[in-house]
């Protein structure tokens, strides 16, 4: 360091620096930067069996935007069991009174057809966002059309009232009183007109809602990587190069290194977890469901850095040190918004979107710690355990 420190190559460091450092900044921005929503899963649902029910749905499948795939359900029922395992974000549902509702607009009691919108919150609150206004955007655009549809029938039949009394208002003469009579002509009453005008009205229903924690896991994401990054590197500069008098004292130092992770997860679990209520103000259904996942999380990430710091020792830091820069913006977003390479080969390993995921599960779907990304984080765990306990029954005993 100090020959270093003397040579003319130091002022080098900086270029070499830029040069990496620039590297893997702009490479982790990939996903945010280029973030671009192509075939988001969007349900529908046609229970009504009039014919503008059936038109609007081919309608709907024929021309709908690249951003989403709608997915056809049978019922509402399917629907919501297919948004509580996260296959769609939203939905358009048109109920069974649809056709017969807007053929009330010609009647004395009119009613405007209804067409739902379902969002599902809790699977992504960006692209909750992103699938509202475009399904918001697309129910306008039928209601426009569908108003269209409706005048253009009525102008028909206005044109054919006119001629059918062409003769006789001609047979009055042209300062009779009734000569402006058919150009006052029209089957639409006062009163309906603004119904016409828009047939179609639209209503969210939001399912899995986020009530304000819908930024929960990215704001806990960094201190638990952080937390568990810092503990697995303690864990092993404590024991690197620790000398032993016997395998029985080496035995225990490796027990209490299998044993610590845990009581640094269930401490950090809750601090992190009362933080975020004090400092960022989220209150939770449960607390306690919150902590014992991130504690979860936070074990499995110490052991998942430390195995692999056993095995190739301190430099196998950067890893986890690229991997926390290439992942956290990543993890965020949904798969169907980031780019082909990110969402094939990044996205469905990365040991931080199981967390992010799983936390989803606890806050806004199951409720349940164990859920399915929460199996996942404890198979990382076993296997990250065992791998440390065949290094420290592998590993020679260095002399005393």
């Amino acid at each position: 360091m100090e020959k270093l420190a003397n040579s003319n190559r130091i002022f080098l460091i900086p270029i070499i620096a830029v040069l990496i450092l620039g590297l893997i900044f702009m490479s982790s921005n990939i996903p945010t930067v280029k973030m671009n929503p192509k075939d988001l899963p969007i349900g529908l649902v046609v229970s009504d069996e009039g014919e503008m029910g059936a038109t609007l749905s081919q309608a709907l499948l024929a021309n709908a935007p690249e951003a989403v795939k709608f997915t056809e359900y049978e019922s509402v029922d399917a629907l919501k069991t297919a948004m509580d395992e996260r296959e769609a974000y939203g939905a358009l549902v048109i109920p069974t009174d649809f056709s017969s509702k807007l053929a009330t607009l010609q009647t004395p009691t009119p009613e405007k057809a209804t067409m739902q919108i379902y969002i599902n919150e809790g699977a992504n609150a960006t692209v909750a966002t992103i699938v509202q206004t475009a399904l918001t955007t697309m129910v306008s655009m039928m209601n426009t059309n569908v108003s269209t549809q409706m005048l253009t029938a009525v102008g028909e039949k206005t044109e054919e009232m006119k001629e059918n009394l062409a003769p006789i208002l001609a047979a009055q003469g042209e300062n009779s009183p009734l000569a402006q009579v058919g150009a006052m002509i029209s089957p639409i009453a006062p009163d309906k007109v603004h119904g016409f005008a828009n047939p179609i009205q639209s209503e969210i229903v939001k399912v899995h809602e986020v009530n304000g924690l819908a930024s929960v896991p990215a704001g806990l994401l960094t201190a638990v990587w952080f937390s568990s990054l810092i503990g697995a590197v303690m864990l092993f500069l404590a024991g690197n190069k620790r000398i032993f008098a016997t395998k029985a004292n080496k035995l225990k130092f490796n027990t209490l290194q299998s044993i610590l992770p845990f009581v640094y997860a269930i401490v950090g679990g809750y601090v992190i977890t009362w933080y975020s209520t004090w400092i960022l103000g989220f209150e939770y259904a449960s607390f306690h469901k919150v902590a014992l996942f991130v504690s979860l999380a936070i074990a499995t990430f110490i052991f998942m850095i430390f195995a692999t710091l056993r095995w190739l020792k301190l430099p196998s830091i950067i890893l986890y040190v690229l991997m926390m820069f290439f992942s956290m913006a990543a993890v965020q977003l949904a798969p169907e918004m980031v780019p082909d390479f990110y969402r094939d080969y990044i996205i469905s390993w990365l040991p931080l979107r199981f967390f992010v995921e799983g936390l989803k599960d606890v806050l806004f779907f199951t409720g349940n710690v164990f859920n399915e990304y929460g199996i996942v984080l404890v198979w990382i765990l076993v296997v990250a355990l065992v791998l440390v306990w065949i290094k420290n029954l592998v590993e020679k005993q260095k002399a005393a």
